[in-house]
């Protein structure tokens, strides 16, 4: 059964008048009565009565009609979507993101995009950093977005693109909230909160290297595997911490990030990808955000 043979008959159908039909489906009226003849003899039904006066559909033709309508519709649909998604311009994105990057660059990030490209789903899941490489390496997510430094594999690709400023998180009530800004040796005699080794060894390790070249040994009391939970220790009060930013911007705690008087290294936010060429969808969002991430 050939697709163009169901456009026929469903053009005549709609307008029961073979000349005005072949004028449509652009064939001569005796090449369209061979079509709508084929039809009939692979189905084993008359699909049309027809006398001198009038054309006519059968009982058989009517049903015919409504069920090839809406199978054409949806095959229609189908190669609409595949095109779609051969331009990047369908299908479902999976991030993985750490929490500070979920708190605006991921939802301003995907709200643009998704203006542009409506039809785009994202699958949205907080995921440590030490965890993003080895699920981008086994496909279980397509993007990372992930705190550096980071240490990629063979297999994929990073590319910084959001920076900010660390910023030392005390409690509000803690005689540093008061200060305009704090020199880090000023520190040296508090007890720290610090983000624990094993789910960001290299995050970690950037932010002790930063108090140790300011001459702070920290005495660690607790550590924790997300900052909005290094957050809520500093505001119960087991210490301070030296943070991003962005940690505390959107936080409700009783903190306070006090401006960092030493020049030190800024904190950059990362997009971390596979090597191994993406699918349309995927590549897309990807380049989208490396060209407009630094903007948000």
């Amino acid at each position: 059964m050939e697709l163009r043979h169901i456009r026929s008959f469903l053009s005549l159908a709609k307008t029961l008048n073979f000349s005005r039909t072949a004028e449509i489906v652009h064939l001569s009226q005796p090449a369209l009565t061979l079509q709508i003849q084929a039809l009939e003899e692979e189905m084993g039904v008359k699909l049309f009565e027809r006398d001198r006066r009038k054309t006519a559909l059968t009982a058989a033709g009517a049903a015919f009609q409504r069920e090839a309508s809406a199978g054409l519709a949806q095959l229609e649909q189908g190669i609409q979507n595949a095109r779609l998604a051969a331009h990047g311009k369908l299908g479902v994105i999976r991030l993985g993101f750490v929490s500070t990057a979920g708190t605006y660059l991921i939802p301003n990030l995907i709200n643009q995009y998704r203006t542009l490209n409506p039809l785009v789903e994202f699958s949205l899941r907080n995921i440590l950093t030490a965890d993003q490489g080895p699920m981008l390496e086994e496909g279980s997510i397509d993007l990372g977005f992930l705190r550096m430094p980071f240490a990629t594999g063979p297999n994929l690709d990073v590319a910084p693109i959001h920076r900010e400023d660390f910023v030392l998180v005390v409690p509000s009530s803690h005689a540093l909230a008061r200060k305009s800004g704090v020199r880090l040796r000023e520190t040296a005699n508090e007890t720290y909160v610090l983000y624990d080794r094993p789910h960001a060894p290299g995050f970690h390790d950037f932010v002790l290297g930063i108090l140790n070249r300011a001459g702070v040994i920290p005495s660690v009391s607790q550590v924790a595997g997300e900052m909005p939970t290094l957050i809520s220790l500093v505001a119960a009060g087991a210490g301070i911490s030296l943070l991003p930013v962005s940690a505390v911007k959107n936080s409700k705690a009783a903190v306070t990030g006090c401006k960092v008087r030493d020049k030190i290294p800024i904190s950059e936010i990362a997009l971390v990808w596979r090597k191994k060429a993406a699918r349309a969808v995927v590549e897309q969002f990807k380049q989208f955000v490396l060209a407009n991430a630094r903007a948000c």
